[in-house]
């Protein structure tokens, strides 16, 4: 009946210690519980199976003012939980947390961080970013850290992971400036491109962590293999020095003495300077070049839908916000290719006026699921946004209302399509507020509501789930960290989201596309097709400011200084 009684993960095919178990015992042991102590299995069955059904408790209500806490007061709610040392929150196993970074540093490109608390977000992106978890040589980042310091990572590579990357990047290079963060986006997208790509112009799902029966072992260096690497760049290269900056030593920071490949913040002032950070590059690349030598782990080619859906909004989130236009381009070109390739792989047309959503590339029919539309629905208003093409706009319509109409059951959003309950033996499960490393698509769906509401006329998508957004909102003030795209759908107030409306030819004009990274998320993008070069900025029940001509619209929104005011 597909109910369970016993989850676990990671065993052994030999026991490495006392009082562990092989998956040979542990399949043994579960078929003895199963036949001699039946009754029991099957009440625990019932149990775990309703507790799972049932959701996250119903624990006393958090009472906060007006509408939600402000971002000042969430920070400061798990400021224990920061570790000021090594950047993060918490200890080992760090997981990136992307979707609460992202969330900070919108709340700082708005002003609304104080300078304390911003600067722990960045040191913590700075530490990602110079630790293992980030790989230097290809771009990318891991699953995550096994220890404090980001610099030991389970070197497991997920698609949704590359994509909750890029959007931080995006942001976060227009607050940090450095050639860190540029060259991260810059690799990343690259090993995209490179190495995650199929033929039809979809992104596989995956690459596993281990090569020839190690994890690890494509990624790391022994002291000896990494200084030749050195002297493959400089003959005359300072090699003492160059492996304090990678930290690199004899006995290694990895299995069987070898090394996982970071930067060392402790040399960061001495790393971040242009001569350095050229060798830097260089000796990314010869590493890069070396790997071409080794066996990589394999690649899982299967292709799944919400994490294709999540990567185009992310490219285009690059192509918004990063303010250097050769990566906006490479964005751009990556963007050009796989538009096309991802709608083939998983929009299938049952009839002249019906698309669905397929969920993987291995099945040419599934079950409508949950996230594939909302991740949908977001990458059309996200396309809407930089191309003006309506096609998406009525995209994100139409995705809204199938999800209105079948994701929402008793005031809950639920994973599977409510057609499909009677043909499932499995339960319809509750979705809930926390992202843990996959993001939650129920708290995108209210922000995405939101902000439909003001581009599309007459709509009312947030105020049929208003009751859905209580639920999230106590869910996620009980653990923000793990919370973030709740965040940033409820941090701000209805009445603070605003339509731009603007020609669309304006698209074609780089002052305009320039200007786009100015607008975070709470400012909707709206394009008319007329000829007149009027533009307006709206709330939801009025227009605040109009005028006429693109320098007119940005002289009235770039504050003057105050030379220029007086």
């Amino acid at each position: 009946d597909t109910k369970p009684f016993f989850v676990g993960t990671y065993f052994p095919k030999v026991a490495v210690e006392e009082g562990s178990a092989s998956f040979r015992q542990l399949l043994e042991e579960l078929n003895r519980a199963y036949h001699e102590s039946s009754e029991e299995v099957v009440k625990n069955a019932e149990d775990v199976s309703q507790v799972i059904i049932n959701g996250p408790a119903n624990l006393e209500k958090i009472e906060f003012p007006a509408h939600f806490p402000d971002p000042v007061s969430i920070l400061d709610a798990i400021k224990e939980y920061r570790d000021e040392e090594n950047g993060g929150y918490g200890s080992a196993p760090k997981f990136p947390h992307f979707a609460f970074y992202e969330w900070a540093l919108e709340q700082m490109l708005e002003g609304m961080v104080p300078k304390e608390q911003g600067e722990h977000i960045v040191n913590s992106l700075e530490a990602m970013l110079m630790g293992g978890v980030f790989d230097h040589a290809r771009g990318g980042i891991h699953r995550y850290s096994t220890d404090d310091k980001f610099k030991v990572p389970h070197f497991e590579k997920m698609l949704y992971d590359q994509a909750g990357l890029l959007r931080v990047l995006s942001k976060f290079s227009t607050l940090y400036p450095s050639p860190l963060v540029y060259d991260a986006l810059i690799n990343t997208i690259d090993y995209l491109d490179k190495e995650m790509l199929a033929d039809s112009k979809y992104f596989f799902s995956a690459q596993d962590a281990d090569s020839e029966g190690m994890e690890g072992l494509y990624f790391t260096y022994s002291e000896e293999e990494f200084e030749k690497l050195v002297f493959s760049v400089e003959e005359d290269a300072d090699l003492e020095k160059i492996k304090s900056w990678f930290g690199i030593s004899k006995e290694g920071n990895f299995l069987q003495g070898f090394n996982v490949i970071s930067l060392n913040n402790e040399h960061k002032a001495e790393v971040f300077t242009k001569d350095s950070w050229e060798t830097i590059r260089k000796i990314r690349k010869a590493i890069l070049e070396d790997r071409k030598e080794r066996i990589p782990p394999a690649t899982d080619p299967k292709g799944v839908a919400s994490w294709n859906f999540l990567l185009i909004s992310s490219l285009v989130d690059v192509m918004q916000y990063c303010q250097i236009d050769s990566i906006k381009q490479q964005a751009s070109q990556l963007f050009n290719q796989v538009v096309e390739g991802i709608f083939n792989a998983f929009l299938i047309r049952e009839d002249e006026q019906t698309m669905m959503l397929c969920h993987t590339t291995t099945l040419k029919q599934s079950l409508p699921y949950f996230e594939d539309y909302v991740f949908f629905a977001e990458s059309q208003l996200r396309v809407y946004e930089i191309t003006g093409d309506p096609i998406f706009k009525n995209n994100l319509e139409d995705t809204l209302n199938f999800i209105l109409k079948e994701f929402v059951k008793d005031k809950q959003l639920i994973t599977r399509s409510v057609s499909t309950d009677d043909h499932q033996l499995y339960p319809n499960i509750k979705q809930g507020a926390y992202d843990n490393s996959f993001k939650s698509p129920a708290s995108p769906l209210l922000g995405i509501c939101r902000r439909a509401d003001l581009l599309i006329p007459q709509s009312e998508f947030s105020h049929a789930l208003a009751e859905v957004r209580e639920d999230l909102i106590q869910e996620a003030l009980r653990n923000p960290l793990s919370a973030g795209e709740a965040l940033r759908s409820f941090t701000y107030p209805e009445k603070a989201y605003r339509l731009v409306k603007v020609p669309r030819s304006w698209l074609e004009k780089p002052q305009f596309v320039s200007f786009l990274s100015y607008f975070m998320p709470r400012f909707v993008l709206d394009y008319q097709n007329e000829s007149s070069e009027n533009w307006q900025i709206c709330n939801s029940e009025a227009c605040e400011l109009q005028g006429e001509g693109l320098e007119n619209f940005i002289s009235t929104l770039v504050p003057k200084t105050p030379e220029e005011a007086k």
